[in-house]
């Protein structure tokens, strides 16, 4: 996943440190509605009507002339918006300490974490990792967040580019964080076949995540999935730029006679409560969530049955999520077979031989990255309130604890493994050790696709990151692959 490239790694760090600070640390505002269109606010001229006599404005002229000056007062603040997003983003790049804490207006809590220099040196070995800065891009606003205006700033680094994501209250910056590099959106509409439906999905705590059900039309009956993420925090969509699996799976699927239902993680939604939750680990993050979609699907009309379907961190933990929400089937998608540590050192050195000549900031932040590796291999020597990456020691256990390949062997209903052969961040020696340890058991299937990468599109290995970039989506075979599984 692109959060996850260089981003990948940083993502588990830049999501606990900054949650605190971002617009996504708080509760999804119940009247923000997630679209699927750029929300990049277009220039509107307004007309005056002809025929307009001895210079007296008639009422709805005045109203009219009244509503295009609104027009041009929004689209004056929302300019605003965008320029000073794109000066802080280059203040923030430079570490311009001075104009970050003098030039720009925040939300209390933001000012508090640029006070006292949290935002400066949360960032600073992302900006290391990512190389000398190119070329700052237009800004352009996307989907609000749980009531905050969004802002990104696409930002061109020699090793990586990377979106520099601001979110903005009110005109106070509340909050900044990394996305997947992207200059537009593409236009994409539904299916003519296909319907969706707003759900909120009831998880533990009383909270809530915002969710979509898609289903297909004119069928009273079908069999459903529920998507599950990977690690970091991800959309319903798991949206890394303009590549979003989760809708494409979605889409393919109804097309196909199977509905779907796919949800905001809660790192998305409440980032805030999480970073400061020292009791939260993996199976908060991803299985208990899951379990609750897959009890809330068997309730909806129409549904037959309820399959699971994992990516990456989803597919590695589904031998807990099968035995936590008792799905039809599995299907795993680039699930990891080896443990986090191995998984996360393996990508940082893969990640550093992509560059041949690093400077040696680079250099630092990869090592930072690796000591990071040492910390989790010696966890029990840390003291007890030393974070790792920003992640608490609780929850890094979990992950560490967690034997995928040991804990599938109870999952008794088929399972589907599926594994992109240009994955560099789940490679096909994970699928491997899949194969080796169940291709013998009657309930589970294992097919590759060639030339695809871990997020199911086409892309290389050799090229890593840069596989990510433009508008991809998942191919027509992925989609047929699963949906036969689950029909058969």
């Amino acid at each position: 996943m692109k959060k996850k490239m260089i981003i990948t790694i940083l993502g588990i760090a830049l999501m606990a440190a900054l949650a605190g600070c971002s617009g996504k640390g708080n509760e999804k505002d119940k009247g923000t509605e997630e679209k699927e269109e750029n929300t990049q606010k277009e220039d509107s001229t307004a007309e005056k009507e002809d025929g307009a006599s001895g210079g007296n404005s008639s009422g709805d002229e005045k109203e009219g002339a009244a509503e295009s000056q609104d027009k041009a007062d929004a689209r004056t603040d929302d300019q605003k918006l965008l320029e000073t997003a794109e000066a802080f983003v280059k203040d923030l790049i430079a570490g311009s300490e001075e104009n970050i804490k003098g030039n720009y207006e925040y939300t209390d809590q933001m000012k508090a974490a640029v006070d006292s220099g949290q935002i400066l040196s949360a960032f600073q070995s992302t900006l290391d990792a990512v190389g000398e800065l190119k070329e700052v891009q237009p800004a352009w606003e996307s989907e609000p967040q749980a009531g905050y205006n969004t802002i990104q700033v696409p930002c061109d680094f020699t090793v990586q580019p990377l979106n520099m994501v601001i979110s903005v209250l009110d005109g106070r910056i509340g909050g900044v964080h990394t996305g997947a590099y992207q200059e537009q959106k593409e236009a994409v509409s539904i299916p003519e076949n296909v319907m969706e439906t707003d759900i909120d999905l009831s998880i533990a705590g009383g909270r809530t995540l915002p969710g979509t059900f898609a289903v297909p039309k004119n069928l009273k009956e079908y069999p459903a999935v529920v998507f599950v993420h990977g690690s970091g925090s991800g959309d319903r969509n798991e949206a890394l730029g303009q590549i979003k699996p989760f809708q494409d799976l979605a889409w393919g699927l109804a097309e196909r006679g199977i509905a779907s239902y796919r949800y905001d993680k809660i790192s998305y939604v409440y980032g805030k409560e999480l970073a400061e939750d020292k009791d939260f680990t993996v199976y908060d993050e991803t299985v208990n969530d899951a379990a609750a979609a897959v009890k809330m699907l068997r309730e909806q009309e129409g549904v037959s049955k309820v399959y699971v379907v994992g990516h990456s961190q989803g597919a590695q933990m589904m031998g807990a999520i099968a035995k936590e929400g008792q799905p039809d089937g599995c299907i795993m998608m680039a699930g990891p077979a080896r443990g986090f540590a191995d998984t996360l050192e393996r990508q940082y050195k893969f990640l550093q031989s992509l560059n041949s000549e690093p400077t040696e900031q680079e250099k630092a932040a990869f090592e930072q990255g690796l000591a990071a590796v040492e910390q989790m291999r010696n966890i029990d020597s840390l003291p007890e309130d030393e974070r790792i990456m920003g992640q608490t020691q609780t929850y890094i256990k979990s992950l560490l604890d967690y034997d995928a390949v040991k804990e599938a062997a109870d999952i008794t209903v088929p399972v589907l493994v599926l594994q992109g052969e240009e994955d560099y961040q789940v490679t096909m020696d994970d699928f491997q050790i899949w194969k080796e340890n169940y291709e013998g058991s009657d309930n589970w299937k294992f097919v590759s696709f060639p030339g695809l990468t871990h997020l199911f599109t086409e892309g290389r290995y050799d090229d890593g990151p840069a596989s990510y970039q433009g508008t991809k989506h998942v191919p027509d075979d992925v989609t047929e692959t699963i949906a036969a599984f689950i029909n058969q």
